[in-house]
C-alpha cells in the first residue's frame, strides 16, 4: 500500500462523521472502498467510480446544500454535481435546476395576482446543479454589452435579468402564459454569487423586485412618491397595499393575458429597480464618512460599494445584448428609449439617442466622480456631486416614458397608455395635486377610451417644470412623428405666479417658487412612514430631512431649505434683531427647531409622529419663507439704494416666489393647490370673512398690488416709496398669520372642551414661533401671555385649561395689535361675529356656539365644486 492510500483513508475518516450524517448508506460504500486494509476493497480504477458515484448521491441530498458546495469542493465536477436527467425532460422551466419549475398560480390574495412571496429570488434544492456556464470572476471589471458602457465591478449577473424579459416576451407572443408567469415569479438568468464568484443558489427575478421594494426601497424618495401618487383613500391600488403597486398591476395584465405585461416590467419595476440603485449609490456615498463599525440595513458600510450601486443601475438599464443605439437589439430600458426614439428623433444609423447618450454619460459622470473622490471621501460634502448627477437622473429617465405615454394615447392603445401613465405620472405627484389627480383619474383610475389627448398632453406639459424638464427635450417638436396640436410654444402666462407676471429670470424665479415642492414631499415622505411604514418611520423622517438639508437638484445646500432657514444676510431685516433677541441670540432658530423634530430632540422628544410631522409642515411653510420673503424684500431695497434696477427686481420678484409658490398655478387669485403664505390666506379669509366676491384673499390682492408698486418704484429708482412698500408688504404678511394662530387658539379649547374632533396643537405651536417675536417687539407682556398658551406646555397642551385658552390670546394680540405700527386690525376682519380693533369683544366658546362655529366656516360653494377650508 502506498502513502497515497494511507492518506485518502485518513481523509476518508476525517470527514466520514460529515457524509454519514447527511447519508449513512453512500459514506459507508465510501469508506469500504477507500478502508485500504480490506482485502476485498475495489481497485483503483472501481474505487474512483464508487466514490464519484456516492458523492454524487451525498450531493444531491437537499440538507447537503447548506453543507457543502459541490463546485467548490470538485472544482465544477459535472459528473459528481448534476444528477442525470431523463430523456425527453423539458429543462427549459425556471427556477428548478431538473426542470420541474411550478407553472401554477400560487394560492392566496386575489384570483388575479400571481405569488405572494416577498423573496426576489429563486431558490431550489437542486439549483446547484445548473453549471453549464463557466464561474464568473466577480472581481474584474467587465464591459455591458460589449462595451456600450464599462462597469468597474462585476454586474453580470444584473444586466442578465434582459434575458428574463426576452423569455417572458417570447412566451406571451407565442401565448404560453404559464410559462411567462414562472419566469416572472421565479426568474431564471440573473443568478446570485458571492464574493468568490460561487452561485449562491439564489435567481433574481421581476415579481421579486415588485414585492421586496416595501423593505428595500422605503427610504428612496423616488419610491415614495409612486406609493403617494397611486394610493387611494386606503393606501391601496387595485385591491393591495400600494407598496407592492407593481406586482399588482403586472399581475393583473398576465391575469387576461395581455401582450402589455412585458412592458409593465420593463417600464415600472425594472426602471424602479434602475432608481433604487441610483439611490442607493447616494446613500452609500454620503454614509462613507462614517467609522467601519457603523451599518446600514444590516450591513457594514465597507460593503456598500457606491461605484457598484452606479454599475448596477447602469446594467439594469442596458442589459444584455444590447447593441448601441438598437432598437431590436436589447431588452431593457436602454433599447426601449431608443424603441420610442426613433418616433421622436432622427437619429443616425449607428448612432443612440439624444436620452440614452445622455443617461450613460451620467452614469458615467457617477462613476468618475467615486472614483476621484475616493468613495465620496474626501470631504464631508462630496456625497453632494453625485446627489446633483442622481436628481438629473432620474427625471431623464422619465422621458422614454412620457414617449411611450403620448404615443400609445396618438395610437389609441388602451392598455400601453395605462401601462405608461402608471409607470410615470406619480413623479408628478407632489407637483400641482389638482393637475395630476385629474390626470390619474383620467388614465390611471379608468380605462382609456375616447379623450382629449391634445389636452391632457398640455396638461401634462404644465408639469414639466416641476422634474426640471423641457417640452423641447421631451417631444422634439421639430422631428417628432407624433402629431401634437398643443405645440412646445411657451405661454405667456407661464412667466407670472397666481396672476403676478415677474419680470426676471424665468428658470430663476421658477425655482425659487418651487420650494413649495420641496416642502410638499418633505409632507409626503413622513406620511408614507405613517400609513405604510410605520416599523420605519424614522427612516422616513431621514429622508425628508435629507431634502430639507439638501433640496432637489442641488450640488450643495444652496438652494435648499435649511439654506433659507440659515441665510446669513437676514440681518438686512430690521425685524431681525427682534427674532435673535427673542430666540436667545439663535439667528437660525427656525433651522434649530425644525432639526430638533426631524431628529425627535429637544421638545420634540415627547412628540408623536404626527406631532412632529405636522410641526415640520407649517415650519416650512410659514416660520422659514416669513423671513424668507421679508429677507429678499430688504435686499431689494439695498439694491435700488445701489442704482442696480436689475438686482432690485430680481430680489422683489424672488420674495414674490417665496410667497405665492409654484402650486397656485398662473391663473389670478392662484388655485386650491398653493401651500405658503398666500394660500394661508385664502384658508383664513373664509374663517375672518375677509374674501373678496372671487373667492379671493383681500389681503392677497393687497400685497400682490404693492409689489406691482414696488416693480414700477424700481424702474424709476424711487427708493424712498419702495422702502414704505416693503414696509407695508411686511406689515400684511402679518395678517394670515395672526388669523391662523387665532383659528388654532380657538379650536384646541373648543377641543379640549370635547365640542371638536380635532386639534391644532403644533400648527398653533409653529404659527405662534413665526409671530412672537415680531408681536414681543410691540408689547412683550403679550407676547408672553400668547407663549403661556401656545408655546409652553406643547407638546402635552391638550392636558390643561390653561393652555386651551383662546380668550387670553385673543385679548393678547388685540392689546398687541394697537401697538404693531402699520398693522390694521381691520384686515384681520372677524371671528364668530367679532373683530379684532380696540373695543370688539371676544365670543365665550360653550356647547350651544360649537353648532354655529362649524356651520359657519367649513364649506364654501364656489363655481362647480365644495371645498373644505382649513389648514391643509
Amino acid at each position: 500500500h502506498t502513502d497515497t492510500d494511507v492518506g485518502a483513508y485518513v481523509a476518508t475518516m476525517a470527514v466520514f462523521p460529515i457524509l454519514n450524517d447527511i447519508d449513512p448508506s453512500p459514506a459507508a460504500e465510501i469508506m469500504s472502498a477507500m478502508d485500504f486494509r480490506d482485502s476485498l476493497s475495489p481497485t483503483d480504477g472501481t474505487k474512483e467510480d464508487v466514490v464519484k458515484n456516492s458523492l454524487s448521491i451525498v450531493f444531491s441530498e437537499p440538507k447537503t446544500s447548506g453543507m457543502l458546495d459541490c463546485e467548490l469542493i470538485t472544482n465544477s465536477n459535472m459528473e459528481m454535481c448534476s444528477p442525470s436527467k431523463n430523456a425527453g425532460e423539458d429543462i427549459s422551466t425556471p427556477g428548478d435546476g431538473e426542470g420541474n419549475g411550478d407553472s401554477s398560480t400560487p394560492s392566496g390574495g386575489d384570483s388575479n395576482t400571481l405569488g405572494s412571496g416577498d423573496s426576489n429570488t429563486s431558490s431550489d434544492a437542486d439549483e446547484k446543479n445548473n453549471l453549464d456556464l463557466p464561474r464568473p470572476d466577480v472581481k474584474e471589471p467587465m464591459p455591458i454589452s460589449d462595451g456600450l458602457y464599462v462597469a468597474t465591478n462585476y454586474v453580470g449577473d444584473r444586466s442578465a435579468i434582459a434575458q428574463d424579459v426576452q423569455e417572458i416576451k417570447d412566451s406571451l407572443d407565442s401565448n404560453d402564459f404559464d410559462r411567462a408567469k414562472d419566469y416572472y415569479l421565479k426568474g431564471e438568468n440573473s443568478k446570485m454569487y458571492d464574493d468568490n464568484g460561487m452561485f449562491l443558489n439564489k435567481r433574481r427575478s421581476i415579481h421579486g423586485f415588485s414585492t421586496e421594494s416595501k423593505d428595500k426601497m422605503k427610504g428612496d424618495p423616488t419610491y415614495n412618491l409612486f406609493v403617494y401618487g397611486l394610493s387611494d383613500s386606503r393606501g391601496e391600488f387595485l385591491g393591495r397595499n400600494t407598496t407592492v403597486y407593481a406586482d399588482s398591476f403586472i399581475s393583473d395584465l398576465l391575469y387576461t393575458k395581455s401582450l402589455a405585461a412585458t412592458d409593465a416590467m420593463v417600464a415600472i419595476p425594472i426602471w424602479m429597480q434602475v432608481a433604487h440603485s441610483l439611490h442607493s449609490a447616494y446613500d452609500a456615498c454620503k454614509l462613507s464618512l462614517l467609522t467601519d463599525e457603523r451599518t446600514m440595513d444590516g450591513r457594514l458600510l465597507q460593503n456598500r460599494d457606491p461605484s457598484l450601486l452606479i454599475d448596477e443601475a447602469a446594467a439594469y438599464w442596458i442589459g444584455d445584448n444590447q447593441a448601441t443605439g438598437s432598437s431590436s437589439e436589447g431588452h431593457l430600458l436602454y433599447a426601449l428609449t431608443e424603441k420610442i426614439g426613433v418616433q421622436f428623433e432622427k437619429i443616425p444609423a449607428g448612432a443612440e439617442s439624444t436620452i440614452n447618450s445622455k443617461i450613460i454619460d451620467l452614469f458615467n459622470q457617477a462613476k468618475n466622480h467615486i472614483t476621484i473622490s475616493r468613495g465620496c471621501s474626501t470631504s464631508a460634502d462630496s456625497h453632494l456631486k453625485l446627489k446633483g448627477i442622481v436628481d438629473e437622473l432620474i427625471p431623464l429617465m422619465a422621458v422614454p416614458l412620457l414617449r411611450n405615454l403620448f404615443y400609445y394615447l396618438h395610437e389609441n392603445d388602451p392598455v400601453r397608455s395605462k401601462v405608461y401613465a402608471v409607470a410615470v405620472l406619480p413623479l408628478f405627484s407632489a407637483c400641482s395635486p389638482s393637475t395630476y389627480l385629474e390626470l390619474k383619474d383620467m388614465l390611471i383610475d379608468h380605462d382609456v377610451f375616447e379623450i382629449q389627448k391634445d389636452y391632457i398632453r398640455s396638461r401634462i406639459q404644465s408639469l414639466y417644470t416641476c422634474l426640471e424638464l423641457t417640452c423641447d427635450l421631451v417631444e422634439a417638436p421639430g422631428t417628432s412623428l407624433i402629431s401634437n396640436a398643443a405645440g412646445c410654444g411657451e405661454d405667456s402666462d407661464t412667466t407670472s405666479l397666481a396672476g403676478y407676471r415677474f419680470g426676471s429670470e424665468k428658470e430663476i424665479i421658477t425655482r425659487a417658487s418651487q420650494v413649495d415642492i420641496d416642502m410638499k414631499k418633505i409632507e409626503i415622505f413622513i406620511e408614507n412612514g405613517v400609513k405604510h411604514f410605520s416599523d420605519y418611520q424614522q427612516d422616513l423622517f431621514a429622508a425628508a430631512y435629507d431634502l430639507y438639508r439638501y433640496g432637489q437638484r442641488s450640488n450643495g445646500i444652496k438652494g435648499s431649505l435649511m439654506s433659507m432657514a440659515r441665510d446669513t444676510n437676514r440681518d438686512i431685516v430690521p425685524v431681525f434683531g427682534a427674532y435673535r433677541r427673542y430666540f436667545n441670540a439663535d439667528e437660525n432658530y427656525a433651522d434649530t427647531m425644525l432639526t430638533n423634530a426631524f431628529l425627535k430632540k429637544g421638545v420634540f422628544g415627547l412628540a408623536s409622529v404626527a406631532e412632529r410631522k405636522r410641526f415640520i409642515v407649517f415650519s416650512v411653510k410659514y416660520m422659514i419663507t416669513h423671513m424668507s420673503v421679508l429677507q429678499k424684500l430688504y435686499s431689494s431695497l439695498q439694491s435700488c439704494k445701489e442704482d442696480n434696477k436689475k438686482e432690485a427686481t430680481l430680489n422683489l420678484d424672488l420674495a414674490a416666489g417665496n410667497f405665492i409658490g409654484s402650486m397656485e398655478g398662473n391663473d389670478d387669485g392662484g388655485s386650491f393647490d398653493g401651500e405658503l403664505i398666500h394660500a394661508l390666506s385664502k384658508r383664513m379669509c373664509v374663517h375672518f370673512r375677509t374674501c373678496t366676491s372671487l373667492n379671493h384673499a383681500r389681503i392677497n390682492e393687497r400685497i400682490i398690488s404693492l409689489f406691482y408698486a414696488g416693480l414700477g418704484e424700481i424702474e424709476t429708482l424711487s427708493c424712498g416709496p419702495l422702502e414704505r412698500t416693503v414696509k407695508e408688504i411686511e406689515n400684511a404678511m402679518v395678517v394670515p398669520l395672526i388669523q391662523g394662530l387665532l383659528i388654532s387658539a380657538r379650536d384646541n379649547e373648543l377641543y379640549y372642551k370635547g365640542l371638536a374632533n380635532s386639534e391644532f396643537y403644533p400648527e398653533g405651536y409653529a404659527l405662534a414661533q413665526t409671530i412672537l417675536p415680531f408681536i414681543d417687539d410691540a408689547d412683550e407682556s403679550s407676547a408672553k401671555d400668547i407663549a403661556n398658551v401656545m408655546v409652553n406646555s406643547f407638546p402635552r397642551r391638550e392636558e390643561n385649561a390653561w393652555s386651551n385658552g383662546s380668550a387670553k390670546v385673543r385679548t393678547a394680540l388685540q392689546k398687541a395689535l394697537s401697538k404693531m405700527k402699520g398693522v390694521d386690525c381691520s384686515q384681520i376682519g372677524s371671528l364668530d361675529g367679532n373683530g379684532f380693533c380696540p373695543g370688539d369683544k371676544a365670543p365665550t366658546y360653550g356647547a350651544s356656539s360649537a353648532p354655529f362655529l362649524y356651520a359657519s366656516f367649513v364649506l364654501l360653494a364656489v363655481p362647480s365644486m365644495l371645498c373644505l377650508f382649513a389648514f391643509y
